[in-house]
């Protein structure tokens, strides 16, 4: 089977699948990829990563400012351990189970809204019967921003919880996914342009 053959085969696999539609596809400037083989955590890789990052300046859409860009970052896997850290240095000792994080994007100038978006959100993190550890407001270097970016940026904020029913990877996945649903449909209409979940997992 030559390559034409095998990506023929594996799209056909992934649209039968449901993970794979064709007409999603689009051009972009590019994605990059640095990895260890040896599959094993180094800041050098982040590094790495970084000045890939910095090499694909262009893609930013870079205002007039030379700062505001349309947004570009690394992403990377879930850092158990320094967010468990985190918890420790409030006094409160995380459970030996993963632990899940939500990164939420939340209403910076309406008090208000960004309190009702919290208590929805701790709501529906209890109702899943799962303990919350703590919020955590993400820190952010202001002179890096340009003008616009500053003044259009969101409330950045991190929600610890813990799998209280120590489910295993996969249901509590399944389980943390079917929570953002609940949270996104229970925001309410004026808080939904400010609001946003960037992620949530294990």
């Amino acid at each position: 089977m030559n390559k034409i053959q095998m990506w023929k085969k594996n799209i056909s696999i992934l649209t039968n699948a449901g993970v794979y539609n064709s007409t999603n596809e689009h051009d972009s400037c590019g994605v990059g990829l640095v990895a260890a083989i040896d599959g094993r955590a180094k800041r050098s890789i982040v590094e790495a990563g970084i000045t890939a990052l910095k090499a694909v300046w262009h893609r930013g859409a870079v205002d007039a400012d030379g700062k505001t860009g349309d947004g570009a970052g690394l992403q990377v896997a879930f850092p158990q351990e320094f967010f468990k850290d985190y918890i420790r240095s409030l006094g409160i000792e995380p459970s030996k189970h993963n632990i899940a994080l939500g990164m939420f994007f939340l209403p910076r100038t309406d008090i208000g809204n960004q309190e009702i978006c919290r208590t929805i959100v701790e709501k529906e993190i209890i109702n899943t019967g799962n303990k919350i550890y703590c919020w955590r407001s993400v820190p952010v270097n202001l002179d890096a921003l340009g003008q616009k970016a500053n003044e259009t940026r969101p409330e950045i904020e991190q929600i610890f919880f813990e799998n209280s029913k120590n489910l295993n990877e996969e249901n509590f996945e399944r389980e943390l996914f079917i929570l953002r649903r609940k949270i996104e449909k229970r925001i309410p209409s004026v808080s939904k342009k400010d609001f946003y979940i960037c992620s949530l997992s294990s």
